[in-house]
């Protein structure tokens, strides 16, 4: 074997949790830690404008598609993922939202995966500058800006959800009805991702190896103790050996899947698919959480709406150019404005829902046509208690995954979901709204229970923030130090373990996964010494 195909450390995935951990390995300069990206380099011409949106014609180098079931119900889909090295920051919102309830997790028997954890990780990877929060913190690795000089739309929004009782704060806490100007992740109008920030400049590790366009195929085991990986690169199958450890960052889909190919899961699942049992783990694959909201489009009076979003590359190029041109302290626009967490009853005070308004003109979200219209307010339930599932249908990558997504699977989950429909309307007839927006889609067809519940069904959107497939906890995929249970070095650390979503974007809490993996495999090997 090649000895520069022996390393330390393997991470597979170079995502957002994934750049966290290869900079938290790469501090010990005598780790020699190889990272690998199926996806290709970040350099790309739309991804360092602030006001790209996901739009499902983005590169094909950045997004791959999955065949899934629906539901259960048979009928056959496609899906689509995106990958890049860094995160999916360059086709994504960059909604930088991480307040939540993470004592939920402790409290399911979670040890140790709580705020305090969390939040000195956030202090850790993110640097803020001032805004409209006034908040200046210099030492963190990620770039965060806070909105300086809100649209006219975006103010009439906070006040109208301030009228409702919702008021503004610098930065949610979740323990009740809130709204925020959200911070971006940008740093002098330009987008920036985990790449870029933790693995380049001051951060550049000469220790840390990213090879893209590599695709891992499975794990390789002797007996239950993981020694490496089956790599698919443009070259041939190439195989790379850990001489620690081998932690997998593939995501929520990505991860389970991986498992499953390389003998790791269900052995009810496994045989039919033609893969050689290697550790029994039933919950591989389950417990597939995400969001199902729908997004309504707004007219708006008397003033203009946001940056049209640009159709043809050379229109992209010139927003592109426009945006490193642009003067100091001029504030970049970055998709979603204003989140606001509150609750689907006004009889309430605990959030159970969130509301994301947007000052820009979209024709679409998650690739679901949602009309035209001149702004538009997305919502969604914040924990839905509906679930689905993700597994291999054979032993190759070339075999399509079975994806049953499990949307409003559950009578809470469709009354909560009419009930945020309901919601989003009270605040659509609010002052100031009521005088500068009117709902132009989906209209007043939308209006008893069922054709709501068709509606977000049909013109519905995830926001790609699935967790859960390779959950913590002790009927879990991963235990509290995110080893797989069942076998020996081998960990996964990234959106997957996340039991339950969190409040607002999952990028924010994969980032901390990671960065938190790499304080405890450090100290693993601390005491391993």
């Amino acid at each position: 074997m090649s000895f520069k195909n022996l390393v330390d450390y393997i991470i597979v995935g170079g995502g957002a949790a994934g750049m966290a951990l290869a900079h938290q390995l790469g501090r010990n300069r005598q780790n020699r830690v190889l990272v690998i990206e199926a996806g290709g380099s970040d350099r790309y011409q739309r991804y360092p404008v602030p006001a790209r949106l996901t739009v499902p014609s983005a590169g094909s180098q950045y997004r791959y598609r999955h065949s899934h079931q629906e539901s259960g119900a048979g009928a056959a889909g496609q899906g689509r993922a995106v990958r890049a090295v860094g995160d999916s920051a360059p086709v994504n919102g960059m909604i930088l939202s991480r307040e939540a309830d993470y004592e939920a997790w402790q409290a399911a028997g979670i040890s140790g995966w709580n705020w305090p954890r969390f939040s000195e990780a956030f202090t850790a990877l993110e640097r803020h500058f001032g805004g409209s929060t006034g908040r200046t913190d210099s030492d963190g690795h990620r770039p965060v800006e806070a909105v300086d000089t809100p649209e006219a739309a975006s103010k009439w929004w906070i006040d109208a959800l301030a009228s409702q009782g919702i008021d503004a704060v610098e930065n949610l806490h979740c323990r009740g009805e809130q709204s925020m100007y959200l911070s971006q992740s940008v740093s002098n109008s330009i987008r920036t991702s985990g790449a870029r920030s933790l693995l380049r400049g001051r951060a550049r590790r000469p220790n840390v190896r990213v090879r893209l366009h590599c695709t891992a195929q499975r794990i390789l085991f002797d007996g239950t103790t993981a020694t490496g990986v089956e790599v698919k690169t443009p070259r041939g199958t190439v195989l790379f050996t850990a001489r620690r450890e081998i932690v997998i960052c593939a995501g929520t889909l990505g991860s389970p899947l991986l498992l499953e190919r390389s003998g790791v899961g269900d052995p009810e699942i496994l045989t039919p698919a033609g893969v050689h049992l290697v550790a029994e783990n039933p919950a591989v694959g389950c417990n597939l959480r995400q969001r199902r909201g729908a997004v309504l489009t707004l007219r708006l009076n008397g003033v203009q709406s946001g940056d049209r979003e640009p159709a043809t590359p050379a229109a992209r190029l010139r927003a592109r150019l426009a945006s490193l041109l642009r003067p100091a302290g001029v504030q970049p626009r970055g998709g979603t404005a204003v989140l606001a967490v509150m609750s689907s009853d006004r009889r309430e005070s605990t959030p159970d829902m969130e509301l994301l308004f947007t000052p820009l003109q979209k024709p679409h979200h998650d690739g679901i046509s949602s009309g035209t219209g001149d702004a538009t307010v997305a919502f969604y339930p914040q924990t839905p208690t509906s679930f689905g599932s993700v597994h291999i249908t054979g032993p190759t990558l070339k075999d399509p995954p079975q994806l049953v997504p499990g949307y409003l699977a559950t009578e809470r989950d469709m009354e909560l979901t009419v009930a945020a429909f309901a919601r989003t309307r009270e605040v659509l007839a609010a002052e100031p709204v009521a005088s500068t927006m009117a709902e132009a889609f989906p209209g007043p067809d939308v209006e008893e229970a069922a054709d709501v519940l068709q509606f977000v069904l049909d013109h519905g959107f995830t926001q790609k923030h699935e967790v859960g497939t390779c959950a913590l906890g002790p009927g879990g995929v991963v235990d509290d130090e995110l080893r797989v249970h069942g076998t020996h070095r081998l960990r996964v650390a990234d959106a997957s373990v996340m039991p339950e979503l969190t409040t607002g974007d999952t990028e924010a809490t994969s980032m901390a996964i990671g960065w938190i993996a790499g304080d405890i495999l450090r100290n693993a090997n601390t005491h391993s010494r």
